[in-house]
């Protein structure tokens, strides 16, 4: 019997360690498009297909947002070119399914940004978002399908009322069908709106109506230009790229921004930052702002009693998290239960878990490290992140990648991270919606359902699909004797490959293959290495508990599993490497084990003695 030394698992992409003295089950730099899944075995992506049209126009998505509201709809919200969109399923029993536009006009020189808030008025949260202008803006999520309409009436398809579908009742009674406004006066606790103006007879059965957006000139303050905005217990905050000024409006009005003196609880208030903010998160209750490369505010609320007066006051500390450890920008801020993660301008990926933590003046904890040079080269322009069943997102839009930090917690509580390979998608925000996870293109207006489990390859503007090119490279393998020459004749291979793929296998003598470099090709439809499809093994198939779970959610039907010794001529090396790839549409295949029946040679090291 043989004897191969085997690579039984995989355990993350690593390019912080030489690969040449990295563990040998880590993936190492050229690694693209694969993931390394539950089971530690490496299999290729998924596709990505599109939702909604196809758009060629040249103009990336800005921003996007996933609004789950207080009334239980689900709204997910994208600013491509110069609109806000949102994307609209079956609406009063009328399928949509397109991306309609909520405001027009927004400049392309700016991010927008959103939170919701709750409005005691309307007795619904409502959409706060700023535009880099003087003015603060407020959608209500109304939207509706049009039954009928006279001269003066506006009748809505199914039987919700207009408030209940979450039409203002009280303010800004003007709807937008088919890009003409109408002014209503009452009927909103109907299914009929009357007293409208202009005449909107003329409008087609089944047409989507929206709620206007409001908008609030001169909020907070008169002639300032509004950045960034964020909300805490139910306070408004908005900042600007033009000063180092805070305001939080009243928690039960949010376009107002007074206060008393003093000041009474729930009023609004002013901070005052030692730099320009750059986003907003909470950690343990308590509101965390971050400010210019290399600080961060805590913000708490404190109740004091003057005479028979009730006070409250929002204390403010500072603290330096260090040189250039800041957080970049409002998008790469997400929360993950009791910590903040966020990109640094160093930069890095870095994560805040408690107040004290940085108090003394430690540094927030870096989770980049094991992929800094990835890091350090790539093009952070316009990062957005986002969190998403147990990982963080990290999109770097510029050079098409996304980066993804996986969180995986055993029985026992242990926490194991690990970096995947850079994913090549050219995407800027990302947002997760009716429990999928959803990426914005940074170059058109067109958005994505990422890693469709009924794709293996992804979509283009002109519905074609496109190939996914996917790489796993191996760190190197010594077997243990760096200074030692090994040879091989056999490579054992065992994996999950689809009827159709052809799947290379490189062998890299010696390091990047200066000995040489063989490529042997393992064939999906070659008889002689399949054995039962996946498909046959599934948990229809057979008892509970007699094969794996999740072993194969992302597999073809008719994927197999193979094992393929591929007999190679004995090359002398000091270490070698093995890559998997494919370039080629509607590929898959995993790899579970890998490894040479390798032996020492008989020859000796033919070096240069000093």
């Amino acid at each position: 019997m043989k004897n191969f030394s085997l690579t039984t698992e995989v355990l993350a992409y690593v390019t912080g360690e030489d690969a040449t003295n990295t563990d040998a089950r880590n993936l190492v730099a050229g690694s693209r498009n694969v993931l390394i899944d539950r089971q530690r075995k490496v299999v290729t992506r998924n596709g990505n297909t599109r939702l909604g049209v196809a758009n060629e126009t040249i103009a990336p998505t800005r921003n996007g947002v996933t609004w789950n509201t207080s009334t239980g709809t689900e709204l997910m919200m994208r600013t491509p070119n110069t609109t806000l969109q949102v994307w609209l399923e079956t609406i009063d029993g009328v399928d949509v399914n397109t991306w309609t536009d909520v405001l027009t006009g927004i400049s392309t020189a700016v991010i927008p940004r959103f939170t919701a808030i709750y409005d005691d008025d309307e007795a619904i949260d409502l959409l706060q978002f700023v535009l880099g202008d003087t003015s603060q803006y407020e959608w209500s999520g109304a939207v509706a399908t049009l039954a009928s309409a006279t001269t003066n009436t506006i009748t809505k398809n199914g039987t919700s009322t207009w408030a209940e579908n979450r039409f203002y009742s009280s303010a800004n009674k003007i709807v937008i069908i088919n890009g003409t406004e109408y002014t209503y006066t009452g009927g909103e606790t109907t299914t009929t709106l009357t007293g409208v103006t202009p005449d909107p007879s003329g409008e087609a059965a089944n047409s989507v109506v929206v709620q206007k957006v409001k908008t609030h000139t001169n909020t907070p303050a008169s002639g300032r230009k509004n950045h960034y905005i964020g909300q805490y217990q139910n306070h408004v905050l908005v900042g600007s790229d033009n000063d180092d000024l805070v305001y939080g409006s009243n928690s039960d009005n949010h376009i107002s921004y007074s206060q008393s003196s003093p000041r009474i609880p729930g009023e609004g208030f002013l901070l005052t930052l030692d730099g320009n903010g750059t986003g907003f998160g909470t950690l343990s209750e308590r509101l965390i702002i971050f400010s210019g490369k290399s600080a961060a505010y805590s913000g708490e609320f404190f109740e004091i009693t003057i005479g028979s007066t009730l006070t409250e006051t929002l204390k403010v500390k500072k603290y330096q998290v260090g040189e250039l450890q800041g957080c970049q920008s409002p998008e790469t801020i997400v929360s993950n239960g009791d910590s903040l993660i966020y990109l640094s301008y160093e930069p890095a990926v870095r994560e805040i878990t408690s107040l004290e933590q940085i108090a003394g003046g430690s540094s927030p904890r870096t989770l980049s490290n094991p992929i800094k040079p990835d890091m350090d080269a790539e093009d952070w322009s316009n990062a957005c992140a986002v969190w998403y069943k147990n990982a963080y997102y990290l999109s770097a839009p510029t050079n098409g990648r996304v980066y993804i930090l996986e969180f995986v917690e055993d029985a026992d509580g242990k926490l194991r991270r690990f970096w995947q390979a850079p994913q090549t998608m050219f995407i800027r925000p990302m947002t997760p919606y009716k429990g999928k996870l959803y990426g914005h293109s940074s170059v058109v207006p067109e958005s994505y359902y990422m890693f469709d489990p009924d794709a293996f390859s992804d979509i283009n503007s002109s519905d074609e699909k496109t190939a996914i090119h996917c790489v796993a490279k191996f760190a190197y393998q010594n077997m243990g004797k760096r200074a030692a020459l090994k040879n091989f004749d056999e490579y054992f291979v065992e994996g999950e490959i689809s009827p159709a793929t052809t799947l290379s296998s490189i062998i890299n003598y010696g390091f990047g293959g200066s000995i040489q470099s063989v490529e042997e090709l393992i064939d999906g439809g070659d008889f002689n290495i399949l054995e039962e499809t996946l498909e046959n093994v599934s948990l229809a198939q057979q008892p509970l508990g007699a094969s794996p779970l999740g072993g194969a959610i992302t597999a073809p039907e008719s994927t197999s599993k193979f094992h393929a010794i591929i007999e190679l001529a004995k090359e002398d090396f000091f270490e070698m490497q093995a890559v998997f790839e494919t370039d080629d549409i509607d590929k898959y295949w995993a790899i579970l084990a890998h490894g040479p029946n390798a032996q020492m040679s008989v020859r000796q090291p033919n070096l240069n003695k000093i």
